[in-house]
């Protein structure tokens, strides 16, 4: 007779498997949250500067269009 084994199902959004502290709200911080966040994890996300977003609210400046980068 054999034994069926069951696998656990993978951890949802819903319940969260751990907490996660992301530092730096830049593109690159913000995206690693949200990714770490539908992966199941509680985020954690830490920056220092008053407003979030990082070097990007700097490309107008840099490469000027009509579009607003806040």
């Amino acid at each position: 007779m054999e034994h069926t084994h069951v696998k656990e199902a993978p951890a949802s959004a819903a319940t969260p498997v751990g907490a996660v502290m992301v530092v730096g709200a830049g593109i690159a911080g913000m995206q690693s949250a949200l990714d770490l966040a539908n992966s199941g994890y509680y985020v954690y996300l830490v920056e220092k500067q008053s407003a979030v977003g990082g070097l990007m609210s700097q490309l107008d400046k840099t490469f000027p269009t009509n579009d607003c980068a806040m």
